[in-house]
C-alpha cells in the first residue's frame, strides 16, 4: 500500500512538472516569464455564486469570469481546480475565451480521467496574434463547467488561490508577463465543504472539532480599533502536534479588534490532549508566525522566535493570548509566503488611493487610506521576509 502511494505521489509530481514545463513554452516560447507586474491583478468569479441541488445526480452549469484590475491583452490562462471526486463529477468543459491548450488542457473529451484524478487542468490560450482584450473592471467569460452532484445532501466547494490561477498577458512591447489572482475565491455547492487547493486543504470557518481555540493576537501597525468597515480580518490557523509530528490543515476564522487593537477570534480543531502543540498564525497581509507558548512575550516588536511547541490543548475551550507579540505585516495579496519587491511595489503604486480594491490589498494598518505608513511597515518587514 505504501509503495502504491509513493508511486501515485511520484506520478503526480512528474505530471505537474511536465505541465508547467510545457506551459513555459506555450505561453513564453521557452523564455522565463517577467515577474509580477506593478500592481496588476485579477479577480475570478463564479456565476452563479453558489448552487443548491434539490435531487441526487442533478446537473448544473457554472461559468468562470475574469475581472482584471486594468485593461489586459491575454495570451492565455492556467487554472488548476482540484475537487472532491466523491461529491462532484465533471460532465463537460466549455472554453469561452480562446481555446484549450492542445495535449495539456482538460476538455470534455477527458472528463473520465478528470473524474478519476479529482483535478481539472483548465488551460486556455489565444492563437490570435492580437490576443484576447479584457477590460479593467469589466468581466469576461473564461469557461463554463457542467457538473453533477451525486448527493443533494452532500456539500462541496471549488476554490482558486494564487498558486492555482494565473493569467498570461501581453505588454505593449509584445513581451509576456504573469498576472496574479488578487484573492482566493470559492464556489459552494449545497452549503460547501473543505476548500481543496493544490497546496493542501483549508477548512473554512473552523466550525468543527473537539477543541475551541479562543485566540488574541496583535498585528503590526494597528494600535487601536479600526473603523467598522475595516474591523474584520480573515486569519488562518494551523496546529502542529510535536509528539506525533502531525500537522493539521489550515482553518480560517474572522477576527475583530477591540479599542486597544487586540484582535480576537475562535477556531475549532480535533486534538489529542497534550502539552506540546505549536500554533501557526497567518494574517491576510502578514508573515506567518510560529508560536510555541500559550502567552508569548518579546522585548521588541516582531522579535519573538521559538523552537519546540509547549502549548497545552484539551477538548473544550482553550484560551491563547498571543497579544504579547507582534504579527509582522508584509506578505500582501496575492500571498506567496514572503515579503518581496512585489509587495513594496504594490503599496508604492497604490499610494493615495482609497478605492475598495486598493485598500483590500495595500491598506496595511487599516486606517482607510494607503500612505507612507503602510509603505514603512512593508519596508520594516524586509528584515524577516519569509513565513515561519
Amino acid at each position: 500500500m505504501k509503495t502504491e502511494i509513493l508511486k501515485i505521489g511520484a506520478i503526480f509530481l512528474i505530471t505537474v512538472a511536465v505541465v508547467f514545463w510545457a506551459l513555459n513554452f506555450v505561453f513564453f516560447q521557452g523564455k522565463a516569464p517577467s515577474s509580477k507586474a506593478s500592481g496588476e491583478t485579477f479577480d475570478l468569479t463564479f456565476e452563479p455564486a453558489t448552487m443548491t441541488t434539490t435531487t441526487d445526480n442533478q446537473d448544473f452549469t457554472v461559468t468562470l469570469k475574469v475581472k482584471p484590475s486594468v485593461d489586459l491583452v491575454l495570451r492565455g490562462y492556467s487554472l488548476i481546480l482540484p475537487f472532491d471526486k466523491a461529491k462532484l463529477k465533471v460532465k463537460s468543459i466549455d472554453y469561452k475565451a480562446g481555446s484549450a491548450v492542445a495535449d495539456l488542457a482538460d476538455t470534455t473529451a477527458s472528463v473520465s480521467t478528470v473524474n478519476q484524478n479529482g483535478t481539472m487542468k483548465l488551460l486556455g490560450e489565444s492563437t490570435s496574434a492580437t490576443g484576447i482584450t479584457v477590460t479593467g473592471g469589466g468581466t469576461t467569460d473564461l469557461l463554463s463547467l457542467t457538473l453533477t452532484s451525486p448527493n443533494a445532501s452532500s456539500g462541496a466547494t471549488l476554490a482558486f488561490d494564487s498558486t492555482s490561477a494565473k493569467l498570461y498577458a501581453i505588454k505593449s512591447d509584445a513581451t509576456l508577463f504573469e498576472v496574479p489572482l488578487a484573492a482566493q475565491v470559492k464556489f459552494d455547492i449545497n452549503g460547501g465543504g473543505p476548500i481543496i487547493l493544490p497546496t493542501g486543504t483549508v477548512t473554512p470557518g473552523g466550525t468543527s472539532g473537539n477543541a475551541t481555540l479562543n485566540l488574541k493576537v496583535k498585528f503590526q501597525g494597528i494600535s487601536s480599533k479600526p473603523a467598522d468597515a475595516y474591523n474584520k480580518m480573515a486569519v488562518r490557523i494551523k496546529l502542529l502536534n510535536e509528539s506525533t509530528n502531525a500537522a493539521t490543515d489550515y482553518k480560517s476564522a474572522d477576527f475583530v479588534a477591540d479599542d486597544k487593537g487586540i484582535w480576537s477570534g475562535s477556531v475549532k480543531f480535533d486534538v489529542l490532549a497534550g502539552n506540546n502543540y505549536t500554533v501557526y498564525v497567518k494574517g491576510p497581509k502578514h508573515i506567518q508566525k510560529k508560536v510555541c507558548d500559550k502567552t508569548p512575550t518579546e522585548t521588541a516588536g516582531g522579535t519573538y522566535r521559538c523552537d519546540t511547541g509547549k502549548i497545552a490543548l484539551t477538548a473544550g475551550a482553550n484560551a491563547l493570548d498571543f497579544s504579547g507579540i507582534i504579527m509582522l505585516a508584509g506578505d500582501l495579496p496575492v500571498q506567496d509566503g514572503a515579503v518581496t519587491s512585489y509587495d513594496t511595489s504594490l503599496v508604492r503604486n497604490n499610494l493615495g488611493k482609497t478605492d475598495a480594491d486598493s485598500l483590500a490589498k495595500s491598506d496595511v494598518n487599516l486606517d482607510g487610506r494607503i500612505d507612507t505608513q503602510d509603505y514603512s511597515l512593508i519596508i520594516a518587514a524586509l528584515s524577516v521576509r519569509a513565513d515561519e
